[in-house]
């Protein structure tokens, strides 16, 4: 193996047993860095009454949209975007951060919320649009680029899918550069952006070797390009990632493979970028104390899948429309850094999942939690290891996660920071623990003199095209951490289950037509209110396979209550106005219309719209212009501030609404008709008098 420290801007190559000395450092300085942690806040306890803080990340691309030629491209210029907006006037709440794209930036409040409040959730449509718009406004004054929401740029790896502004700091503001005579024309002031276009040159690839991807793309920071190698490097050849084609009625499959599809019938993708360049919404919540953090952990890594189904917004990859609808196990494969032997399952070295994956086991002592739902293969991990955090007083299944992270190798350490104080750092612990990408991460306190609890992040989701989906995720994960903290409420199902349910989350439209593990008896009637720390809910699970609209609204045959159900008990009983908890219920009323075929995913939307563009062929393929016109739909609707509801009811939706319009009319002439005979009737007795009257 080769493995990289950076001193400097100087990178030196030292080879196998420097290398096997320099991980085993790590893994022994982690676990240390770990435990005095644990000491530190093992018995950290913030009261439910205080603020118990969360937040999101949400990523984006930065696009340039080029009007004449109809393109819409990846801008490389993150970096000098990212720390020119951190430093510019009107941030608001929003602090930008790297992210593996040259193209890419992640967005984060500067401030948190303060614990799950309706007065919070209600806000988070503004919070998000918010967001974007001060983004959006900074982007304007350097020409005519959007911030994109798409969790998979669909021409990723297509021809030159990307641009660079050579000189940014040297550009204008663009309402100055455009006069009267070309305000109208935002791409008249092309030329004077000065801005080139990146040429594909696999040749110069020394970090990915790809056939379609080029390293210009990613990060400058050391980190990153460095973590493309050392995945290529320990795998032995570059990353494989596959991913089925969907099959139009003139899609054309090669009848020999060839370097660029190797794989007939796949969608075939070689380097880190494919995955780590998709977007995504991660939430981030405080916990009580270390033991709440654990069981929050457990009950939303079984929620993991229902949530990716209904969040589903990623059918495009490589310019070609995919049988997939999520981006999850796209960047699982692209960091799948095993190696040959790792990936052998008669090996004894086997390891059964890539470093991003769903989580392998569940991590709490809590009751709920039963030996048989920890039936996943078993981790390689060191005994010493596992050893020293028994000793250190650590929980039997909690010490088994942390000893899987150091069962790892570290992909990247700077030379500089390898020797340093355990007692005061945490480097070589956090070294790991963020080079494993589980679904739900359980996070210690970042430091060892922090004000921060112990916490669980949120991490399946595809990042949602609007901002309302956006905030209605976010509002329904909220409320989900609400119910497990209030409630006593138990989801649990083996992980092997749970497996099985991100495998179907996967298949296109799966929020309707895929059928998932759950169990039904997830409280116990009359008593589920009553959570008591010491005694959560532990039957053991009774499983059922469900739609996504029968997890959530309920299924009475089997004596399932439904997710939604608790959830309104859950808002009914929160402090809050009509008009929050009206606009919290709106929120859940657009994931209860995507589960039962009213509203689309945006997955599905994207899908409809290529199929109804003039430009396409039928062929699975994506033009530049496709892309072009579904970046400035999107864009559109983003800053007209278009509801879902409007913008994703599907066909049976718009029937239904017909129908019901229909039935109202229908009633409306009937009641006007026996009105107008009524008034007949009464108006012919009135006036009916005697002969000799008249």
């Amino acid at each position: 193996f080769i493995f990289f420290f950076f001193n400097d801007t100087a990178t030196t190559e030292i080879y196998t047993q420097a290398f096997v000395g320099s991980v085993r450092c790590v893994q022994e300085t982690g676990i240390i860095q770990f435990i005095n942690l644990f000491q530190t806040f093992k018995n950290h306890v913030i009261p439910r009454s205080q603020a118990l803080k969360w937040g999101d990340e949400t990523e984006y691309h930065i696009v340039y949209m080029d009007h004449i030629a109809k393109q819409a491209k990846l801008l490389l210029n993150s970096k000098e975007i990212q720390e020119g907006f951190n430093a510019s006037a009107n941030t608001g709440n929003v602090s930008t951060q790297p992210e593996y794209g040259a193209w890419m930036i992640e967005a984060v409040p500067k401030v948190p919320f303060s614990h799950v409040k309706l007065s919070d959730v209600a806000l988070l449509d503004n919070h998000f649009s918010t967001r974007r718009k001060i983004i959006s406004e900074y982007l304007a004054t350097l020409g005519p680029i959007t911030l994109s929401s798409f969790a998979s740029y669909p021409l990723l790896g297509v021809n030159d899918y990307a641009k660079k502004i050579v000189e940014l700091e040297d550009i204008q503001p663009e309402n100055e550069l455009h006069n009267e005579e070309t305000k109208n024309s935002p791409m008249q002031a092309n030329e004077e952006h000065k801005t080139e276009p990146l040429p594909l040159n696999t040749s110069g690839n020394i970090y990915s070797k790809s056939l379609f991807t080029f390293d210009a793309a990613i990060n400058p920071h050391p980190r990153f390009p460095t973590l493309s190698k050392m995945i290529r490097t320990r795998r032995g050849e570059k990353v494989c990632i596959k991913v089925p084609l969907f099959m139009d009625s003139k899609t054309v499959i090669p009848s020999v493979p060839t370097p660029e599809d190797p794989f007939p019938g796949q969608i075939y993708m070689d380097s880190m970028a494919f995955g780590m360049g998709c977007c995504c919404l991660q939430l981030t919540f405080e916990a009580e104390s270390i033991k709440a953090a654990c069981r929050l952990h457990d009950q939303l890594l079984v929620l993991a899948p229902i949530l990716s189904a209904l969040s589903a917004s990623a059918p495009i990859f490589r310019g070609k429309l995919a049988d997939i609808d999520l981006r999850f196990n796209v960047i699982e494969q692209s960091v799948d850094d095993r190696t040959p032997e790792e990936r052998d399952p008669t090996n004894p070295k086997f390891v059964n999942k890539s470093r991003y994956s769903m989580n392998s086991h569940f991590i709490s002592n809590d009751p709920s939690v039963m030996p048989h739902h920890n039936d996943s293969v078993p981790l390689n991990v060191d005994p010493e290891l596992m050893n020293d955090l028994k000793v250190a007083g650590v929980e039997e299944r909690l010490a088994y996660h942390i000893a899987g992270l150091f069962a790892r190798d570290p992909l990247v350490v700077f030379e500089k920071a390898i020797d340093v104080d355990d007692a005061k750092v945490t480097s070589h612990f956090e070294n790991l623990q963020s080079t494993n990408w589980n679904a739900i991460r359980f996070k210690p306190p970042p430091s060892m003199d922090s004000e921060i609890g112990w916490r669980v992040e949120f991490r399946p989701m595809d990042i949602q095209l609007t901002d309302n989906e956006n905030a209605a995720l976010s509002a329904f994960v909220a409320l989900l951490v609400k119910l497990i903290t209030e409630y006593n409420v138990n989801f649990i199902i083996p992980i092997s289950l749970c497996d099985k349910n991100m495998e179907r989350a996967h298949k296109r439209d799966a929020v309707l037509n895929q059928k998932f593990f759950f169990r039904t008896n997830i409280i116990t009637e009359g008593e589920y209110k009553n959570n008591n720390a010491e005694g959560f809910h532990a039957e053991k699970e009774v499983i059922e396979e469900m739609t996504i609209l029968e997890i959530l609204v309920g299924k009475a045959s089997k004596g399932y209550k439904g997710i939604l159900p608790l959830v309104e008990e859950l808002i009914a009983e929160m402090p809050g106005t009509i008009e929050e908890k009206a606009k919290v219920s709106s929120y859940l009323q657009l994931l209860r219309g995507r589960a039962s075929g009213h509203f689309k995913t945006g997955a599905k939307y994207i899908r409809e719209f290529v199929h109804n563009h003039p430009d396409y062929k039928q062929d699975s393929i994506i033009t530049n212009e496709i892309a072009y016109d579904l970046m400035k739909n999107i864009e559109s609707h983003n800053a007209s501030n278009i509801q879902p509801v409007e913008m994703y009811m599907t066909h049976q939706a718009i029937n239904e609404e017909m129908q019901k319009i229909f039935l109202w009319g229908s009633e409306m002439i009937s009641c006007f008709s026996q009105l107008i005979n009524d008034i007949s009737g009464q108006f012919l007795s009135l006036i009916h008098i005697s002969e000799p009257t008249r």
